[in-house]
């Protein structure tokens, strides 16, 4: 049976149900329309505004007259199921958390019911604000906010370089650099540094385990950076596409450092190597 996908809009013109106009002209029942909402698929613009769209959960009670009212209704998307991040540290207006292999850092249109914030939300049942990003095929410490104040001040601690994050990665060959070795190469077209900071002696199968930092913040830098070295990280189906991988990434967000914003002390925390598979 083939998946749904609609994507479909409409201006709410009557008193009428908006979620049931909206059900009717895209040949979904109320119950599809609801749980799209809520696994956030819908999305709205406030009449006469020129805004953005945002996204909205309660059809009913976020929508008014003249509004328009979006959805992207992917049905394999939503029938997905979110992992189970862990809760690592919670600092009141921020906490830091596992986000597993495989879970998305934000949403998309199609939905955010499998992102770790949304997923952190519901743990915690504190609004939960993405600071910075991890790989969705990453695992490892992640940083959230749960007020925009938090958010706010934390990305401009993250942007001026004041978090240190330290990731531990295995890829494929033997890494005889001398250390630390400093990957110096654009990335997108944006300046971006990696620092191999260690490398452990390669095992049997010819992998080498590095202890990476990160100066700047590119999509995909470590990996992007290793795999143009001639060293792809062990399970990159991305940037080692011709390989036959038969595991998952191999790179993981191991430890944070940075002064807390608000009271002044140092935090450093340490991923629980209970949580690493390599």
């Amino acid at each position: 049976m083939q998946s749904k996908k609609i994507e479909e809009q409409i201006e709410v013109t009557s008193l009428w149900s908006p979620a049931a106009q909206l059900a009717d002209a895209c040949d979904l029942s109320l119950a599809e329309v609801s749980d799209a909402a809520a696994k956030g698929a819908v999305w709205q613009v406030k009449a006469g505004s020129r805004s953005k769209p945002r996204r909205i959960r309660d059809i009913e009670q976020a929508v008014s007259l003249g509004d328009v009212i979006f959805i992207n209704y992917h049905q394999e998307v939503l029938e997905q199921k979110a992992l189970a991040p862990q809760l690592v540290s919670d600092q009141g207006n921020y906490s830091i958390w596992y986000k597993p292999s495989g879970m998305l850092s934000q949403g998309t249109r199609w939905s955010d019911h499998t992102t770790i914030t949304f997923t952190a939300s519901e743990i915690s049942s504190k609004k939960s604000l993405l600071v910075h990003r991890l790989d969705r095929a990453a695992c490892g410490l992640i940083l959230l906010a749960h007020t925009k104040n938090a958010q706010k001040a934390l990305c401009a601690l993250f942007e001026r370089g004041g978090i240190g994050k330290i990731y531990r990665v295995q890829v494929i060959g033997k890494v005889e650099q001398s250390l630390p070795w400093t990957i110096d190469a654009l990335v997108d077209g944006k300046k971006a540094r990696t620092v191999v900071q260690k490398a452990d002696r390669p095992n049997e199968e010819n992998y080498t385990t590095l202890t990476v930092s990160i100066e700047t913040g590119r999509k995909h830098q470590i990996r992007s950076h290793l795999a143009a070295a001639g060293y792809p990280v062990v399970g990159d189906r991305l940037f080692d596409p011709q390989r036959d991988h038969n595991t998952d990434l191999q790179l993981a967000a191991c430890e944070l450092h940075f002064t807390c914003p608000f009271n002044g002390k140092s935090q450093h925390v340490i991923l629980d190597k209970t949580l690493l598979n390599f």
